[in-house]
């Protein structure tokens, strides 16, 4: 493995350079669609757009108050004047969403800022302004995102997608994207991940870029330690530590920095809430090179699950220049953005009832659920998964739950799946 190529840099999806962010959308525009890394010849780049992109603009252009936010969401973005990059036009904005739906994630360097979240790239410069907050919060264009999320999956999905999993520049095999891969976990990409084939020119046996972004590990590489032990908790996801909060109220003001975390609207008024005011909330963040399963945190039995609809590019307004908002509204996303809830009831009756909540943040919005009400769980076993790009999640807690974390767990560390992060008090510390 080559030295230094992989740089920590979690908690963000996008540099803090605004030229990068329009030069990327820029550049998108002038892509032709679809493939063209195998054949430009094949398809013209003056093709009209999509049908769900056509659609998008349809709507823009009927609802007036629509139209006058896809306006001046341009004229109050932040940028440097001397930057020839600008999109000026949602229309131009349209152009580059039908390139990028076209298209696979490549592989965006050491910490795959840009090019693994290629839409959030596009759109994150407009996040941080008064009209934009608008258009994300919008329940029509949440509505018309999710649909072209659909259509973008269709590819992503499909055998076609795996020209981006190859050995060529900005592809996820070169021997670049092995090496950040490979030094972020301790060891080569083969020995990590579940591969069908040891060929990376055969895509190491990957049908699709979407099979790839799923991957698991091999058995070796996240076993549960302990797994005989009540009093541990394991982490669900592989993460970089967002924050440990306790004493949670059902509401608050979770647009404004500082108030965090409002459990009524995270469960979307459940009638379990209740039972989890004053308690405690667990939140990591996911980048889009890390792990997407979930897993059991507990041993015990699956009581509830639900898919809630929500928001994919909303995020607290502040007025820092950094383009990336959305990574700096991590707590207020919980409450807006499109998200699953697992319920599970431990083994251990002073653990009890605690949840797992999977957010799902731009064009990361499938949340996928493989688990049902009355499953018994095991410590480790599979609940889901992430779809699609970066991500975050959390645990919530019971107040009765004496729930201590281990010296290790601090904001800013990764935790890696399975691995122990709390411990009930007056039981076990092992670790």
């Amino acid at each position: 493995m080559s030295p230094s190529l992989y740089v920590p840099n979690h908690g963000r999806w996008v540099v803090n350079k605004p030229a990068v962010l329009d030069g990327w959308t820029y550049g998108q525009r002038t892509l032709p669609r679809a493939q063209q890394f195998r054949d430009k010849k094949a398809i013209s780049s003056d093709r009209k757009l999509a049908p769900v992109i056509q659609e998008f603009q349809q709507l823009i252009e009927d609802d007036p108050e629509l139209f006058m936010h896809f306006h001046s969401m341009f004229d109050e973005v932040r940028r440097q004047h001397s930057d020839p990059n600008h999109v000026y036009s949602y229309k131009e904005l349209m152009v580059a969403l039908d390139r990028i739906i076209t298209q696979a994630p490549r592989f965006g360097g050491a910490n795959n800022l840009v090019m693994g979240v290629p839409m959030y790239a596009v759109l994150a410069p407009f996040c941080n302004t008064p009209s934009g907050y608008s258009v994300f919060t919008n329940p029509k264009v949440n509505a018309q995102l999710h649909k072209i999320f659909d259509v973008w999956a269709e590819f992503l999905v499909s055998p076609e997608s795996c020209y981006v999993l190859s050995t060529n520049e900005q592809c996820w095999f070169s021997p670049m994207a092995l090496d950040v891969m490979s030094q972020r976990l301790g060891t080569s990409f083969y020995d990590a991940w579940v591969c069908r084939d040891s060929d990376p020119n055969k895509h190491y046996g990957f049908t699709s870029w979407d099979d790839f972004f799923t991957r698991r590990f091999r058995s070796h590489m996240r076993k549960v330690l302990d797994p005989d032990n009540p009093n541990l908790i394991t982490a669900a996801c592989e993460a970089y530590v967002h924050t440990i909060q306790s004493n949670v109220r059902a509401l608050d003001k979770f647009w404004i920095k500082g108030h965090t975390y409002s459990l009524s609207h995270i469960f979307n008024h459940d009638p379990f809430t209740p039972l989890f005011v004053g308690g405690t909330v667990y939140q990591g963040i996911l980048s889009s090179l890390d792990y997407h399963h979930w897993h059991s945190p507990v041993d015990g039995i699956v009581r509830k699950t639900c898919l809630i609809p929500g928001t994919y590019y909303a995020a607290r307004l502040d007025t820092d220049p950094d383009p990336d908002v959305v990574s700096r509204s991590q707590d207020f996303v919980t409450a807006v953005a499109a998200r699953a809830l697992i319920f599970i009831e431990s083994d251990n009756p002073v653990i009890g009832l605690m949840c797992f909540v999977a957010v799902g943040l731009g064009e990361v919005s499938t949340c996928e659920i493989t688990v049902k009400e009355g499953d018994r769980l095991k410590k480790g076993d599979d609940l889901g998964s992430f779809h699609f790009g970066g991500s975050t999640h959390c645990l919530v807690f019971r107040p009765q739950t004496p729930l201590k974390p281990f010296p290790h767990v601090q904001p800013g560390t990764v935790q890696n799946v399975n691995s122990n992060i709390f411990y009930i008090e007056g039981g076990s510390d092992k670790y």
